[in-house]
C-alpha cells in the first residue's frame, strides 16, 4: 500500500476518480492545471487507476474566508484529500501521511474543509481528532470547517 509523492502534472485529470471533485468544485479542473508542479500523495490501483489523492499545503496567515476567522499560525491545510474507500486502511494511511507531514512541517495544527454530505471521510477525520470549529461558504456550497491540535 504504497504512496507516491509526485507533481500534479504526473497524474491524469482525466481520470475518473476526479469526476465527483470537478462536481462538487466547478474551479477544480483549472486550479489543478495550476498546481502543475506542486505535489499530492496519490495511491492506484493494481490497473493505474487512481483510488487516493493527497494535497496538503502549509499555510502561516490568518484564515479570514471561514466563520469564525482563524488567527495566523503554524498550520497545515488539507487542501485536496478523496479516497475510494474499498475495506482497506487507505483512509488509516492517509491520515498519518497528514499527521506524518504536519509533524516535519512543526504545524501547531492542520485544518480541512469538507462537505457535509461526505459522511465516510468526516467519519474518518473525526475518529482521527479532528474537530469542528466553523464554516465555509463558497460558491460551490457551505462546508464544515475542521481542526486537529498538533500540540
Amino acid at each position: 500500500m504504497d504512496l507516491k509523492y509526485l507533481e500534479f502534472h504526473q497524474v491524469s485529470l482525466d481520470d475518473t476518480f476526479f469526476n465527483s471533485l470537478k462536481h462538487d468544485y466547478a474551479e477544480f479542473e483549472q486550479w489543478f492545471k495550476k498546481k502543475s508542479h506542486n505535489r499530492a500523495y496519490v495511491h492506484t490501483n493494481p490497473d493505474g487507476t487512481l483510488d487516493g489523492f493527497l494535497y496538503l499545503k502549509r499555510e502561516d496567515e490568518a484564515i479570514l474566508d471561514v466563520d469564525p476567522p482563524m488567527p495566523p499560525a503554524n498550520r497545515l491545510k488539507v487542501g485536496t484529500f478523496k479516497i475510494d474507500a474499498h475495506g482497506t486502511k487507505l483512509g488509516g494511511r492517509f491520515v498519518k501521511k497528514i499527521f506524518d507531514h504536519a509533524i516535519y512541517e512543526r504545524s501547531k495544527e492542520v485544518y480541512v474543509t469538507i462537505f457535509e454530505k461526505h459522511a465516510f471521510l468526516l467519519a474518518l477525520l473525526v475518529r482521527y481528532g479532528f474537530r469542528q470549529v466553523g464554516t465555509k461558504a463558497t460558491a460551490n456550497g457551505t462546508e464544515l470547517v475542521l481542526v486537529r491540535s498538533m500540540q
